[in-house]
């Protein structure tokens, strides 16, 4: 279980893949979250520019009450808490796992790159 979510970025990946495997992998997630309204944002996260900021509340809007229930059940954290932890890891992970600034559908070389991710403390 994981009760703590502070600091090391091992479980900001696990949510990393937790939403993958919620969305069908990281196009899927980015544009659940563009259709959310937040194509300015992603955009920002998959470029090699600077990454705009979003909030715990935009991200609960974009994807929705019964994914984040579902999510946090299984992280054993608030749903709020989720929100709020998305919104400040998604940007650095998606800007991690596009490092050409394209969003390439590969779920392996995207799983490698989560799973160097996890291995970074």
């Amino acid at each position: 279980m994981m009760t703590k979510v502070m600091g090391d970025k091992a479980p900001m990946a696990k949510l990393a893949m937790e939403l993958f495997q919620q969305y069908g992998g990281l196009p899927g997630i980015l544009q659940t979250l563009k259709n959310g309204g937040l194509t300015e944002q992603v955009d920002s996260w998959v470029g090699t520019g600077a990454n705009l900021n979003v909030s715990a509340q935009q991200i609960g809007t974009a994807l929705g009450d019964s994914v984040l229930t579902g999510i946090a059940t299984k992280l054993d954290i608030s749903k709020e808490e989720l929100a709020a932890k998305i919104a400040e890891y998604i940007p650095d992970v998606v800007n991690q796992v596009t490092p050409n600034g394209v969003v390439e559908n590969n779920p392996a070389l995207i799983m490698s790159r989560l799973m160097g991710m996890l291995k970074q403390k």
